[in-house]
């Protein structure tokens, strides 16, 4: 999940004016991108999928609370 946060940061407008430790801030999310996947091949498309998976696994908050067949609230702890 870490790799996605930097990835969707560095896709981010003013990334780079953010990011220091480099002379080259143009394009950091496709060189970033590119040298991890060289490193690991379809690591980052697998790590999408499973974050896709888990958020339609994810139930509403909504959900959460309301229980259709007693229709009150349930609370957890």
């Amino acid at each position: 999940r870490n790799l996605l946060n930097v990835l969707d940061f560095l896709k981010s407008p003013n990334a780079k004016d953010l990011v220091s430790g480099t002379r080259d801030r143009v394009n950091l999310y496709h060189k970033f991108r590119d040298a991890y996947e060289a490193s690991f091949p379809g690591s980052i498309k697998e790590l999408m999928l499973e974050d896709e998976a888990k958020k339609a696994k994810k139930t509403s908050f909504w959900d959460s609370v309301m229980d259709a067949k007693v229709g009150s609230f349930k609370f957890g702890f």
